[in-house]
């Protein structure tokens, strides 16, 4: 197999506890690449009609790219693949940090798991290596706190993948985390590997990744980086505010690549489209029921790109990224330092709820990271509650006495940690607002539950969209998306 693959794929049956190699035809990596190209054929031509997703004959695949290790620039992402307990049929979820690499510095395109165990455990590679570890004392433990305590028994080079409480506890909105909380978040996959009692995947490898021609990707590799470097000038939060509130009185779509957005990224990350996309009404505002009006910039300024720029004290980079658009935030309360929560985050846990304590996003951020649950469809399930208890669908019993009011910090904050722990109506909520709504009865979707394909939508306007907005309404893995 030439390069960049590494030409075997590892399959792990957690039902009988055997660990084999496979060797993929040229004609697999051919046709499918690697990554979710690679998953998609794994999974299509092994996991039976009808499977049920937590059931055993479900495949969880964590999948490099073809071009991690090459040496190519934004090439540090991983996509965890398996059949979608929210949707029930094709998932996958993507996320950056130093995981991708790891994956094949083991010497493996692809790790798939199949089967349940019967108690807890974590695959270990070391040294061409792979073995079932018992888990048991890392069962129950938050996703940052595993991964420490798993570099600390296996060296602090050691890449972890792991489940938090809410994918042990088969939420369906669980994602699998990796470097302190960075989350492979959609499509509910943590819950797949919760369900198989899998809480993590150590990797120590140090097998090394060519390129087919080292030379032309170093060429074009520097080529990328003075398109990184070439300077934007006025590029200010308060500028690019006001293009917000321009662009939402004309038809322009507001482009999402390139020079413009390249910079956005490069000084705030995700989060420099915090207050501008409120200011053309693209985010959500109050269970997209609402509108920038409802939330004007007096309200969005908390969750502006300077504000949280403000807290920032580390600026870091994912692997082969020359981006750096991730952060640790100071925070207060609890958890002092949290990552710099993404856009999605941030307007999930603000304007959709119509809240703008930013101190509550950042604990609920690490919260989130922590318990593994998507932060996404963790926000849109809170105000998804908040409609139905201002509309008189859900009571004060119903929700254990909290008062879900639009803006209610304390509520807000006290209903997802109960979600995480399936506690009172956390246990209702906690797999998304479609299993919510079902088991609520008398619940009128229509008018409370923004949900195609099963799976709760990112914090994107599709009325703007244009044809971008096609899959929303026409695929079952519309809102797949990354942390």
């Amino acid at each position: 197999m030439k390069k960049p693959y590494m030409g075997k794929i590892l399959m792990v049956d957690l039902s009988g506890g055997t660990i084999d190699e496979e060797t993929p035809s040229d004609q697999v990596y051919e046709q499918y690449l690697s990554g979710v190209g690679l998953g998609a054929c794994i999974l299509y031509n092994r996991v039976p009609a009808g499977a049920e997703p937590l059931g055993p004959d479900n495949m969880l695949g964590f999948c490099s790219g073809v071009l991690t290790g090459t040496g190519s620039l934004f090439s540090g992402r991983w996509t965890l693949v398996g059949k979608s307990p929210l949707t029930g049929g094709w998932g996958d979820a993507n996320c950056g940090g130093t995981f991708a690499p790891a994956i094949k510095r083991c010497g493996y395109d692809a790790i798939f798991f199949r089967g349940l165990s019967s108690e807890p455990v974590y695959l270990y590679i070391k040294n061409g290596r792979a073995t079932l570890e018992d888990a048991g004392d890392l069962w129950g433990r938050d996703a940052v706190e595993t991964e420490e305590l798993l570099r600390e028994r296996h060296g602090r080079k050691a890449a972890v993948a792991v489940i938090g409480p809410a994918g042990e506890k088969m939420s369906l909105i669980a994602g699998v985390c990796n470097d302190g909380g960075r989350i492979a978040a959609r499509s509910g996959l943590g819950a797949v590997m919760g369900s198989k009692k899998l809480k993590a995947v150590v990797l120590d490898g140090v097998q090394r990744i060519g390129a087919h021609d080292p030379e032309e990707m170093k060429r074009l590799s520097r080529q990328c980086i003075k398109w990184v470097n070439f300077p934007l000038p006025l590029m200010s939060a308060g500028v690019f505010a006001r293009v917000g509130s321009f662009l939402r009185v004309t038809p322009v779509v507001f482009p999402q690549d390139g020079l413009l957005y390249r910079s956005i990224l490069k000084k705030w990350g995700t989060g420099g489209m915090n207050q501008a996309s409120i200011e053309m009404g693209d985010a959500p505002v109050k269970n997209w029921d609402g509108s920038n009006r409802g939330f004007p910039p007096a309200k969005s300024k908390a969750i502006s790109p300077a504000t949280v720029k403000d807290r920032q004290i580390v600026r870091y980079h994912c692997y082969s990224c020359p981006l750096g658009c991730g952060g640790v935030c100071v925070s207060r309360g609890k958890y002092q330092r949290t990552h710099k929560p993404e856009y999605e985050t941030v307007v999930a846990l603000s304007a959709l709820c119509m809240n703008e304590d930013l101190d509550s996003i950042f604990y609920l951020n690490e919260l989130l990271n922590r318990a593994g649950m998507d932060s996404i469809s963790a926000g849109s399930t809170v105000a998804f509650a908040i409609e139905c208890y201002e509309k008189g669908i859900l009571t004060g019993e119903d929700t254990d006495g909290l008062e879900l009011r639009w803006g209610n910090t304390e509520a807000i904050v006290a209903l997802i940690r109960k979600m995480i722990q399936r506690e009172g109506i956390g246990d209702l909520l906690a797999d998304g607002t479609r299993v919510a709504a079902g088991k609520i009865g008398n619940c009128p979707c229509t008018t409370v539950v923004v949900i195609p394909a099963s799976m709760l939508i990112t914090a994107w306007n599709r009325r703007r969209a244009g044809i971008p907005s096609a899959p929303t309404c026409t695929t079952r893995c519309s809102s797949s998306g990354s942390g």
